[in-house]
C-alpha cells in the first residue's frame, strides 16, 4: 500500500531549512508508524513525500498520518500504466448505476511534462469512462463521483479517500518549550505550540495522563530510544534547550537560571468556547 503525502507549510521554507524540516518530519512519520505496529519507508518526491507500507495494518499508518504534525494532506495511491483505457477501466467499478450521475476526471500532473498535460489526459480518462458507462453525465464543478488522479512521468496514481492532516510544522523543528501541564486548558495551549514545530519538555509537576496524551503526537515522549532517535533543533547545539514556557494562565516563572530572558506563550488568550470544543475535538481532549 502506498499514500502520497502533501507538506504544505514546509514547502514555502528556502532549500536548506526545507531539508532539515523534510527529514525531520520523515524520522517523525516512521516514529509514529513504528509505536502503532506499523513499518514504513518515506520518500521525497518533487516536493512530495510517498510513503510505502512494508509491514503492519493500514489502519495504524493512517492514524499515525493524523497524529504527525507538518502534513496538510495523505491520499492512498495505486500505481496505473498511463494509459487513459487503462484507467478507466480500473475505475469503473466506483461509478455510480443511477442514470444520469455526473462524474469528473480531476488530474494533477506532477514531474516533467511528457506526452500529456493534466487537462488532456483528464480529457481522455472522462472520454474513456463515458464509453463504458454512457449514462453518466460531465459535471466539473460539483460531480456526484470524483475521479481523482495524479500524473506522473512514468505512471499514473488512482488516489482514494484523502485524509486530512494537521498541518503546522514538523515537531522539534522550533525548539523545545517547558510545559507545566496541570490542566485541560494547559494542554491545549501546548497542543498548540507543539503544532508550531515546538517540542515540550515537562516540568515535575505535570500530570501523568496529560503527558500521556502528548505522546500520541510525539512518540520522543515514549522512551530513551525515541528521544535519541527524534531529537532535532533549529541549531547546533541548540537539543532540548528551552526557549518559553507554556501554558494557559502563566504566573510566577520557575527558576530558570541562566536561561533568560524567557518567553512567555499564553496562545489560548481571548478564545471564545466555540473555538476551544472545536480545538478539543482536534486534539483528542475532552471534558
Amino acid at each position: 500500500m502506498r499514500w502520497i503525502l502533501r507538506m504544505g507549510e514546509v514547502i514555502l521554507k528556502s532549500r536548506p531549512v526545507r531539508r532539515f524540516m523534510r527529514k525531520a518530519l520523515e524520522r517523525h512519520i516512521c516514529a509514529q508508524a513504528e509505536i502503532r505496529g506499523a513499518r514504513v519507508a518515506v520518500r521525497p518526491w518533487q516536493g512530495l513525500l510517498f510513503l510505502d507500507l512494508i509491514e503492519g495494518e493500514e489502519s495504524a499508518v493512517e492514524d499515525a498520518l493524523l497524529h504527525t504534525f507538518g502534513l496538510t494532506s495523505a491520499d492512498s495511491l495505486t500505481a496505473i500504466e498511463v494509459d487513459p483505457a487503462k484507467v478507466a477501466a480500473a475505475v469503473i467499478a466506483k461509478a455510480p448505476k443511477k442514470d444520469g450521475a455526473t462524474f469528473a476526471v480531476q488530474c494533477k500532473r506532477h514531474g516533467d511534462r511528457g506526452k500529456w498535460t493534466s487537462q488532456t489526459f483528464a480529457g481522455a480518462v472522462g472520454a474513456e469512462i463515458l464509453s463504458l458507462a454512457p449514462h453518466l453525465k460531465v459535471n466539473l464543478g460539483n460531480p456526484e463521483w470524483p475521479v481523482r488522479i495524479v500524473l506522473m512521468p512514468d505512471e499514473v496514481g488512482i488516489l482514494g479517500e484523502r485524509i486530512v492532516c494537521q498541518g503546522g510544522l514538523p515537531t522539534g523543528v522550533q525548539g523545545t518549550v517547558l510545559a507545566n501541564l496541570q490542566s485541560e486548558r494547559d494542554y491545549l495551549a501546548s497542543w498548540l505550540v507543539m503544532r508550531r514545530g515546538c517540542r515540550l519538555s515537562f516540568t515535575a509537576e505535570s500530570k501523568p495522563e496529560l503527558a500521556e496524551l502528548v505522546s500520541l503526537w510525539d512518540p520522543y515522549h515514549k522512551s530513551d530510544i525515541w528521544r535519541d532517535n527524534l531529537a532535532t533543533a533549529p541549531g547546533p547545539g541548540h537539543i532540548g534547550e528551552i526557549w518559553a514556557i507554556v501554558g494557559d494562565n502563566l504566573g510566577e516563572l520557575p527558576d530558570m537560571e541562566g536561561k533568560m530572558p524567557i518567553a512567555t506563550l499564553e496562545p489560548l488568550a481571548g478564545w471564545p468556547e466555540n473555538s476551544l470544543e472545536e480545538l478539543r475535538q482536534k486534539t483528542e481532549c475532552s471534558e
